[in-house]
C-alpha cells in the first residue's frame, strides 16, 4: 500500500519517504528542470570544445594505449569537428539574424497627404526629412504630392536611408544616404520607346465605351472628340454605326506599356460625312492638325464650350419655366453636372466676370469683329481668371453651376455680334490660319508618312468590318 508521506518513528533515522510525482512540491520541480538544463548546457558545451580537450591528453599516457586508441580516436574526432564548426556555423547565422534589417515601403499618397505626415505616420526621423529638404533643387519636387503618387522610402532604425518619386513620365527623383551620413540627390532620366499602332472602331453606344472595348483609355476618346470638334458636336450628333479610324503612339517604358500617346492621324466617319486629320509639330513646338490638304481643323470658334453635355433648351422663344410665362431665349442651354469645366469658344479677352442678374455668375469675353460671347449660371469661375485678362480658344473660364434664374445645373452660352443675339448652333465660324507656305513641304512630306498609315489601318480593317 503506498505511502503518502509517512514518516518513520526512529528520530535517528527521521526521514521523509518520496511522494509521488504528481503531487511532489513546484519547487523540487523547478530546482529538476533547471539542474537538467545545466547538463544539456555542459554536454553541448563539452561536445563543441572537445577538439581542444583531445588536444590536451595527459604526456604520460602509456604509448601503447595512445597506438591502439589512435584510430578510434581519429574517427570519433571528425563528427566531433563537425559538430565544432555546426556550432560555429549556428553562431554566426544567428549573430546575423540579430543584425537590424532595412525596412522597404511604398507609400500611395492620399489626398492632403504630405510628406511630413507621411514621415509621422512611420516614425520616421523628421530630422532626416528637414536635412532632405535642405538639399539644393529638389524641395518643390518633394512636396508636390498628388493623390495616387507613390513614394518608396527605405529605413534603418527609424533613420531614412533612401527615398524614391517618379516626377513625370521620364524623371524619377532618388534620394540616398551615404555611409557617411550624408544624403545626396540625383534626377533619374527614363527614356520612353513611342510605338506607333492602328485603331478601328464603329459606335454602338458611346464613344467611350468603343474605344474602352478596344482596350484604348478615356484619353483616347477625349483626343479624338477634341481633334473633330469644330466639325462634329460629339453630344448631338454621334450616331450608332458612325465608325473611326486612327494611327495612335504608345509609350513603352523599360520594356513595359506605359500609357497611351497621341493620334497621329484620324478619320472620322459622321452620319456619311467623312473627316480626316494629321497631326503636325510647329516650329515653336505645338501640335496642330490639319486637313490632308493642309488647311487647319481648328476653327475660330468652338461648336460647344462643354464637352459631352446636351442641349437643354434651344434658341428662340420658349415658356420659362421659373418665371411661367413666354420669353425670348436668346442663347443655348447645356445641361451637365455641377462642376463640369466651361471653356471659351474662342480667343479673346476677358469683359466681364462676376454676378448679373438672371444669370448669376457670369463670364462675358469678347472677341475680334464685334463678337461677344457669355457663359452664365456658373458654379464658380476659373481660379486664374480675372477682368483684362487674354484668354485661349479652349481655356477654362468657370464650372457647371444652377446660380441666377435656374432649375437645375446647366450652362447658359450665348453669342452676340453687334450687340445682336446670334444662335450659337447656326455659326459657321472660318478656319483658323491654313498652314503657311514656309512650312508647306515639310508638312507635305510628314503628312504623307502619316496617311499611308492611316489608310494601312482602314484597310486592315475592312475585313473584320465586312464579317
Amino acid at each position: 500500500m503506498p505511502q503518502a508521506s509517512a514518516r518513520i518513528d526512529d528520530p535517528a533515522r527521521r526521514v521523509t519517504a518520496p511522494l509521488p510525482a504528481g503531487r511532489r512540491p513546484l519547487g523540487v520541480l523547478l530546482v529538476g528542470a533547471l539542474a537538467g538544463l545545466c547538463l544539456a548546457a555542459s554536454a553541448w558545451l563539452s561536445v563543441v570544445d572537445r577538439p581542444s580537450l583531445w588536444g590536451a591528453a595527459p604526456a604520460d599516457l602509456d604509448a601503447a594505449a595512445r597506438s591502439a586508441a589512435g584510430t578510434d580516436a581519429a574517427d570519433s574526432t571528425a563528427p566531433l569537428a563537425d559538430a565544432a564548426a555546426t556550432g560555429r556555423d549556428f553562431g554566426a547565422a544567428a549573430s546575423a539574424a540579430m543584425k537590424p534589417l532595412e525596412s522597404v515601403i511604398e507609400v500611395m499618397v492620399r489626398r492632403n497627404d504630405t510628406l511630413d505626415a507621411i514621415f509621422r505616420r512611420l516614425q520616421l526621423s523628421m530630422q532626416d526629412l528637414a536635412t532632405v529638404r535642405g538639399l539644393p533643387g529638389i524641395r518643390q519636387s518633394l512636396d508636390f504630392l498628388k493623390p495616387g503618387d507613390v513614394v518608396k522610402l527605405t529605413s534603418l532604425n527609424g533613420e531614412l536611408t533612401s527615398l524614391t518619386r517618379r516626377l513625370s513620365d521620364t524623371d524619377t527623383l532618388t534620394v540616398s544616404r551615404a555611409p557617411a551620413g550624408d544624403f545626396a540627390a540625383n534626377i533619374v532620366k527614363n527614356s520612353l520607346e513611342v510605338r506607333v499602332a492602328p485603331l478601328h472602331g464603329r459606335i454602338t453606344s458611346s464613344l467611350f465605351k468603343t474605344l474602352n472595348d478596344l482596350g484604348a483609355s478615356d484619353q483616347v476618346a477625349l483626343q479624338l472628340a477634341e481633334v473633330f470638334r469644330y466639325d462634329i458636336d460629339f453630344a448631338q450628333e454621334l450616331q450608332p454605326g458612325d465608325s473611326f479610324t486612327m494611327v495612335l503612339e504608345k509609350l513603352w517604358r523599360d520594356g513595359q506599356f506605359l500609357k497611351d500617346g497621341e493620334i497621329v492621324a484620324a478619320e472620322f466617319v459622321n452620319n456619311g460625312h467623312v473627316y480626316r486629320a494629321v497631326r503636325y509639330t510647329l516650329p515653336d513646338g505645338r501640335h496642330e492638325y490639319y486637313t490632308p490638304e493642309g488647311k487647319s481643323i481648328r476653327k475660330a470658334f468652338l461648336l460647344a464650350p462643354v464637352e459631352f453635355s446636351r442641349i437643354s433648351s434651344g434658341f428662340g422663344l420658349r415658356w420659362h419655366p421659373v418665371l411661367n410665362r413666354m420669353r425670348a431665349h436668346r442663347g443655348i442651354d447645356y445641361a451637365a453636372p455641377v462642376g463640369t469645366p466651361v471653356r471659351a469658344a474662342g480667343d479673346g479677352r476677358v469683359e466681364f466676370r462676376g454676378t448679373q442678374g438672371g444669370y448669376g455668375n457670369v463670364v462675358i469675353v469678347t472677341h475680334s469683329g464685334g463678337i461677344e460671347t457669355v457663359y452664365g449660371h456658373l458654379s464658380h469661375f476659373a481660379a486664374s481668371l480675372f477682368v483684362g485678362k487674354r484668354v485661349k480658344q479652349g481655356e477654362l473660364v468657370g464650372y457647371v453651376g444652377m446660380t441666377g434664374l435656374a432649375t437645375g445645373p446647366h450652362l447658359h452660352y450665348e453669342y452676340r455680334v453687334g450687340g445682336v443675339h446670334r444662335n450659337p448652333a447656326s455659326i459657321k465660324t472660318l478656319p483658323a490660319e491654313p498652314i503657311s507656305p514656309t512650312l508647306r513641304a515639310d508638312f507635305e512630306q510628314k503628312a504623307q508618312v502619316s496617311l499611308a498609315g492611316l489608310n494601312a489601318a482602314a484597310r486592315s480593317a475592312e475585313p473584320a468590318v465586312a464579317r
